[in-house]
């Protein structure tokens, strides 16, 4: 795509088709001194394996993008340039999902400490299992398993507040797998 019009007579930019971005009109002629048209020079790079980043300033291998994505921003500059930083902010700032991902990462963490992989449940199976408990959604529930040498399932899984996951957790610490079980059962009784 080039333009008859020769590169000395463009004084304005232009906005890029693939970019989507104004550009000065510097950025429309090519290396080799042919006006790029409507496609501004960070382009005709890809063909060579690179593209520009925003963030390095200059053209950088394709493999350092994320894949599927066409964005300026290679992954070491993502979170600066690719509105990633937004998007997790938003996500934060909703309640419901704050406390799903405290209860996640809680679980996740026992089971570590437990040796296990990580939990055979995802975020709304557990949210789920506190919501039998928890009708209010306050979020000072987790989920413990009831055997610890099982990982976290839904087989295999207690409701109980933050501190007597605390209890809990120093009963294991000390090794004692039988208090750890009769307090696990004292709790699944009172809830019933």
């Amino acid at each position: 795509m080039q333009s008859s019009t020769p590169p000395e007579v463009r004084t304005k930019g232009g906005i890029c088709v693939k970019c989507r971005v104004y550009l000065p009109a510097e950025c429309f002629i090519s290396s080799d001194g042919v006006d790029g048209g409507t496609v501004c020079n960070r382009h005709e790079h890809e063909a060579k394996g690179l593209r520009y980043c925003r963030g390095c300033e200059d053209f950088v291998a394709l493999d350092l993008f994320p894949k599927y994505t066409k964005r300026f921003a290679c992954r070491k500059h993502m979170n600066i340039f690719g509105g990633i930083q937004k998007s997790k902010r938003k996500h934060r700032a909703d309640p419901d999902n704050r406390r799903r991902h405290t209860q996640y990462v809680l679980c996740y963490r026992d089971n570590k400490k437990f040796k296990h992989d990580t939990p055979s449940m995802g975020k709304a199976e557990i949210e789920l299992e506190i919501r039998k408990i928890d009708k209010e959604g306050v979020g000072n529930y987790a989920v413990m398993p009831v055997d610890v040498k099982i990982a976290t399932s839904p087989t295999n899984i207690a409701v109980v507040t933050l501190q007597q996951r605390k209890d809990l957790l120093k009963l294991i610490k000390l090794g004692d797998n039988v208090g750890y079980t009769q307090m696990l059962t004292d709790i699944q009784r009172s809830y019933e």
